[in-house]
């Protein structure tokens, strides 16, 4: 299949060609038609997700004194009858809450990325035999370090932004890494399409010079393995649910995820 053969034009743009400002638009139009297929996927009740009030890492009691901040989540979960057995931790403050958190006996695990966000730690604390979990997400969504190196774009024959995908590239020790940090489509294209935007992000990264892409998802870890990615990190598994065309239950896990371009 083509994008031709389904009304589909592709676009592709990287920041060694343009400036990375004029990519931006394209960028938060993408991360826009993401949000709207959100719905779609729903949180497993049997875990509590919680997004500490951070502004740009000023007076957040979370990076202030973060085990003191999850003693007080975690009480009032048991106020509302929630036994939590497990905590996880997906931050890029790392540099300011893991000093506290490995005193009061978590246990870190850096997530290397090298075109993603600095400082990408996962911390975990197993309590008890409870069977909620807690998992908190503290991550610097302005980092400019993620600010977009390339831009991938399907558009139809209307003109309409129908699909895409954005990240970043970034040099390290002679090797060059790309960070993808969105790649969604609208709803009610045909069958195939994302598997071809995924082999067009994939010759567009080496076209880039990119020899290792890396990416985390909460929903589509199956098709990302299809195109040929690797779990690095499974964090939290069972995070998102949704019910199929048949009506049965579809977990997923939140996973970090990386693709050698050399591995065909």
């Amino acid at each position: 299949m083509t994008f031709d053969d389904v009304g589909l034009t592709l676009t592709a743009r990287t920041s060694e060609a343009v400036d990375r400002a004029d990519l931006k638009p394209g960028a938060e139009a993408l991360f826009r038609l993401f949000l709207q297929r959100e719905p779609e996927f729903g949180f497993n009740p049997d875990i509590t997700v919680d997004y500490p009030e951070i502004d740009q890492g000023v007076d957040s009691p979370f990076l202030d004194d973060a085990p003191a901040y999850l003693a007080k989540r975690l009480a009032e979960l048991a106020a509302e009858g929630r036994s939590v057995g497990r905590v996880v931790i997906l931050t890029t403050w790392a540099d300011r809450v893991g000093a506290a958190l490995t005193a009061a006996g978590w246990t870190g695990q850096p997530i290397d990325m090298p075109a993603g966000p600095d400082g990408t730690w996962t911390y975990a604390l197993n309590r008890s035999d409870g069977a909620h979990t807690l998992y908190v997400e503290a991550v610097n969504e302005a980092d400019p370090k993620i600010r977009p190196d390339f831009l991938l774009e399907l558009h139809d024959a209307d003109g309409r932004l129908r699909g895409g995908a954005w990240g970043s590239i970034h040099d390290r020790d002679g090797q060059r890494y790309a960070y993808l940090a969105t790649m969604t489509l609208d709803e009610g294209l045909p069958p195939g399409v994302g598997t071809a935007l995924g082999q067009a992000v994939d010759a567009a990264m080496r076209q880039a010079g990119v020899g290792v892409v890396h990416l985390g998802t909460q929903t589509a870890g199956p098709f990302y393995r299809r195109l040929g990615y690797r779990i690095t990190h499974n964090l939290v598994p069972g995070l998102r649910v949704r019910t199929d065309a048949n009506g049965q239950t579809i977990s997923t896990d939140l996973v970090m995820m990386e693709r050698r371009l050399a591995d065909g």
